[in-house]
């Protein structure tokens, strides 16, 4: 079938040559997104022990010293994704050709052309207007923090493990889900479609345009947040609720 596809694409004709019109909107394939959650393992205590620990040694003071809020239970949202960008397009330039001085015309294609004198090489030439398609190919993958818009490589081995759940609509609308501007599969969609949407700056015309993802997966992990002040310093921790891991949140 892919090789179908190459054939059809790889037959020209002088229809796609033309850089008149619009741009051709891109397609999106997202039709591989998947949703997955994990369920609680640490409770609340523990991840409130594990915060005042790491907290301690951040404000150089006992764990005793420090005013703890009650852990607050969210879902972080995490994306792991795979896209390949295509892109068709028509790129307009100009080149001198030159000719013998004793030239008085020259057949191109169905046009009669005079020659004259050029301006970027010496004696007669003839100017023509070359209209190429380029035809490019991009890849991007990442695993995604939707909370910071950071990569998060360090808790691959907990997304791409076992222990996931099905996430439905139904439970997402439900979910408490941390803020964050990539905090969903739609979001994460929408900004790699908008880096994918920028054609080449000398690009005339864009014929043909695809962003597919080869794999779309959105997580939520259980996540506390729990407050932590020392005199007029306070920091919030995140307490990854199924690993015990901690991270400041920034």
């Amino acid at each position: 079938m892919a090789r179908k596809r190459s054939r059809r694409k790889s037959a020209l004709s002088p229809t796609k040559f033309k850089t008149t019109g619009k741009d051709a909107r891109m397609k999106i394939d997202d039709k591989k997104a998947k949703t997955y959650y994990f369920r609680t393992k640490v409770d609340s205590d523990e991840a409130k022990t594990l915060a005042s620990r790491d907290a301690s040694e951040m404000f150089g003071v006992s764990s005793e010293s420090l005013k703890v809020s009650k852990p607050r239970l969210k879902y972080d949202f995490y994306c792991i994704y795979e896209a390949e960008m295509e892109m068709t397009f028509l790129r307009v330039r100009k080149q001198e050709i030159g000719v013998n001085d004793e030239v008085k015309g020259v057949l191109v294609g169905k046009e009669v052309m005079k020659p004259k004198k050029g301006r970027e090489i010496p004696g007669k030439a003839i100017k023509l207007e070359l209209v190429e398609m380029f035809e490019i190919e991009r890849s991007d993958s990442m695993i995604l923090d939707g909370s910071t818009g950071a990569p998060a490589r360090s808790l691959e081995p907990l997304l791409t493990g076992p222990g996931k759940k099905g996430a439905s609509s139904s439970w997402i609308a439900k979910a408490k889900i941390s803020s964050g501007k990539y905090n969903s599969i739609e979001k994460v969609v929408r900004q790699v479609a908008k880096a994918a949407a920028k054609a080449p700056k000398d690009a005339k015309k864009v014929t043909d345009h695809t962003l597919s993802f080869r794999k779309l997966r959105g997580l939520y992990v259980p996540t506390y947040y729990i407050r932590i002040k020392h005199g007029d310093d306070s920091k919030t921790m995140r307490v990854n609720a199924v690993d015990g891991s901690v991270s400041l949140r920034v």
